[in-house]
């Protein structure tokens, strides 16, 4: 029997193989930012919206413990650094799996920047928790970027295809990426890897259309889910759009489908 196998199905609707995650870990590098002021209200907003998953620090998991109803799986976030620090970009382990298994946690999860001056130290962070979560049969979502001192910029898709197999090199069983460029590249990164591979949903954008837009795209690329922080989190309607989301990855809600329910459901278009 395998425990990953078990875990792993908290997260991943069987039906279709896809999954919603919303990551709520900004508050460690951000501070209370925008929609993450009040974590419970937060955190109950992503069960209400549909979250297949959360991704957490381990001292935001005591706002589960009060709230009603089964929850979503749980990602317990293993890496972090601060804007208020000089190597922002630089993540260290502020958790272990052994303190994610005490906690009840369903996952960890881990950030890795590649192109920073301490790329290696990360790699091999990563390579100890990838082992650490074989050993326990615990699953492991990475979160790869191309970022720091030594980047390219612009980051070319190449990078960001060797940064999606490096994450399963090193025993990732679910891989966060940004969006390649092109969707004929991001289409070989899912179609290549071992494990399933999400799409990251980056800062916030100011147009909703081209958001969802970006993730229909990937939907139809071969990507199995989305992992949508700040686009839901400091969305005016958060709910609702975690909703419309939920039914583009798991009932193939087209695009223009999910913009058009999203103004309707604008304040400014209800009547008083």
């Amino acid at each position: 029997m395998s425990g990953k196998i078990l875990r792993l199905k908290r997260f991943i609707a069987a039906h279709d193989g896809r999954i919603v995650i919303l990551p709520l870990d900004h508050g460690l590098s951000c501070g209370p930012i925008p929609g993450l002021e009040l974590m419970q209200q937060a955190i109950s907003m992503g069960m209400r919206g549909g979250a297949d998953a959360l991704v957490l620090h381990k001292g935001m998991l005591r706002y589960l413990e009060s709230l009603p109803g089964p929850l979503p799986g749980i990602f317990l976030h293993l890496s972090g650094s601060t804007q208020l620090g000089p190597d922002f970009h630089c993540k260290v382990l502020v958790a272990t799996v052994e303190e994610a298994i005490r906690h009840g946690a369903d996952g960890v999860s881990m950030h890795i920047n590649l192109g920073d001056a301490r790329e290696a130290e990360m790699l091999r962070d990563l390579g100890a928790v990838g082992g650490a979560c074989s050993a326990w049969q615990i699953p492991l979502l990475v979160m790869i970027y191309v970022r720091g001192a030594h980047a390219p910029a612009p980051v070319p898709d190449s990078a960001i295809a060797h940064a999606a197999r490096i994450a399963a090199e090193l025993g990732a069983d679910i891989i966060k990426i940004p969006a390649p460029r092109d969707a004929q590249v991001l289409a070989e990164i899912a179609q290549g890897s071992p494990v399933p591979v999400v799409l990251a949903g980056g800062s916030k954008a100011d147009d909703p259309g081209v958001f969802l837009r970006r993730i229909e795209s990937a939907l139809q690329a071969g990507i199995r889910g989305v992992a949508v922080g700040r686009n839901v989190f400091q969305h005016q309607q958060p709910e609702v759009l975690l909703r419309i989301i939920h039914r583009m990855v798991h009932q193939g809600l087209a695009a223009v489908e999910a913009l058009a329910q999203l103004e309707a459901a604008s304040p400014i278009n209800v009547r008083v």
